[in-house]
């Protein structure tokens, strides 16, 4: 089942297809990632998700799960060696007590107040990005929009300069491409990069790169491999699995007719981003985890040290938790989803996503009612073992 990981060839909507299917034959799947790496998927309903997603038993341990991924890469005779792009002991990739230490340095930049301030430049970002866009003729709103504001938002709250966040773009895509050809000197380079930022002159004191650097919690600083596994974390979350939101919110609400409907009611905007978030949620699978000790899952025995994914849009179509859940439908509570996990990890920056994704529909729906989708056929989904938003969304901006 390793179309559970990887987009492939797939189009838009055939994912959700794979996952409904693999929720219903039963709770585990073997899959393998491109790099020749195996994980079993978890494919199970709502509540069970978030009382995985809870477990304790289910390690986020960086040095566990380099450790599992290097001795599976050695025994397929892979050369890859550093992990610490993707699995660096980032709050990501750490239990409590340190991961609730590292989370807290974060934290104040993404609270609800913080969020709420950023709106008026989040609002000016779009808006100069939109100016530019033509009207009646095909654009690719992905390039144009969706990775961009998203892109400039996070460097701007974190101190990466206007001049660089083009190339960190690049290498951020090239890195997540799983494949270890071109992924692992992206990731290199990319490391390079915040090396040179994170230590260099230039940092913004009062960026949240130049508050982590500075960070002194009674004597216990970050180290540099922590500013890094942060740097990696916050600048890939912070914009990549916005784009893909904005990218499915757009297409949702063309492909389920709901464009003009939106231009004329803009209260709906809240209603189809949470929506999406359940019906598409642009994070297919959660990040790794890796057993602590053997457990079960809906009956079926784990063992100690299995590297394992839960499938986020398998649970939040889950048909228990809701009625009809397979369809796209904008009458219903919406808020049922683990889109942005659940749990100790539960997404720090979820508010700020909401946030963009919100202002960029509410901004194209108004300027822009009659705005239809241009593609012939369903866009081809990412290409990664997380993401699953398409790669394009050719559109023709209408007033």
């Amino acid at each position: 089942m390793s179309e559970l990981l990887t987009g492939g060839d797939l189009r838009a909507r055939d994912h959700h297809r794979i996952e409904d299917d693999a929720r219903a034959a039963g709770p585990l799947h073997d899959a393998t990632r491109p790099d020749g790496v195996r994980v079993q998927v978890v494919t199970v309903g709502l509540e069970a998700a978030r009382k995985l997603l809870a477990d304790r038993r289910l390690s986020k341990d960086s040095d566990a799960l380099q450790r599992e991924i290097k001795r599976q890469l050695a025994a397929l005779g892979s050369t890859q060696t550093d992990l610490a792009g993707m699995f660096g002991p980032s709050m990501l990739n750490s239990d409590n007590p340190k991961h609730a230490r590292l989370r807290a340095l974060a934290v104040k930049a993404f609270n609800a107040e913080a969020v709420q301030q950023l709106a008026p430049r989040i609002e000016g970002i779009t808006g100069e990005l939109i100016d530019g866009l033509p009207l009646g003729e095909e654009i690719d709103l992905v390039r144009a929009l969706a990775v961009p504001m998203p892109l400039h938002v996070i460097g701007e709250v974190l101190g990466v300069p206007a001049r660089d966040r083009a190339g960190v773009r690049a290498l951020i895509e090239t890195m997540m491409s799983m494949d270890p050809e071109v992924s692992q000197p992206a990731s290199d380079a990319l490391g390079g990069y915040f090396h040179g930022l994170l230590t260099g002159d230039e940092l913004d004191e009062s960026s949240l790169f130049g508050r982590l650097v500075a960070a002194d919690d009674d004597g216990d600083r970050l180290s540099h491999d922590e500013l890094m596994a942060m740097a990696f974390l916050l600048v890939v979350a912070g914009h990549e699995t916005t784009a893909g939101l904005i990218t499915n919110v757009v297409h949702d609400a063309l492909d389920n007719g709901l464009w003009e409907k939106v231009a004329a009611d803009p209260g709906l905007v809240p209603v189809l981003v949470e929506e999406t978030l359940r019906h598409n949620n642009p994070v297919r699978n959660s990040t790794h985890r890796i057993t602590t000790e053997p457990l079960e899952i809906d009956g079926v025995a784990v063992p100690e040290n299995t590297l394992l994914v839960i499938n986020l849009g398998s649970a939040g179509r889950c048909p228990v938790a809701h009625e009809d859940a397979a369809r796209y439908r904008i009458d219903r509570a919406t808020t049922g989803h683990v889109a942005f996990g659940h749990g100790p990890h539960f997404c720090l920056g979820s508010g700020l996503a909401r946030l963009e994704t919100e202002i960029v529909l509410r901004e194209l729906t108004s300027r822009f009612p009659r705005t239809s989708y241009a593609g012939d056929e369903q866009p081809a989904v990412t290409e990664n073992d997380i993401m699953a938003s398409s790669k394009t969304l050719p559109v023709v901006l209408r007033r």
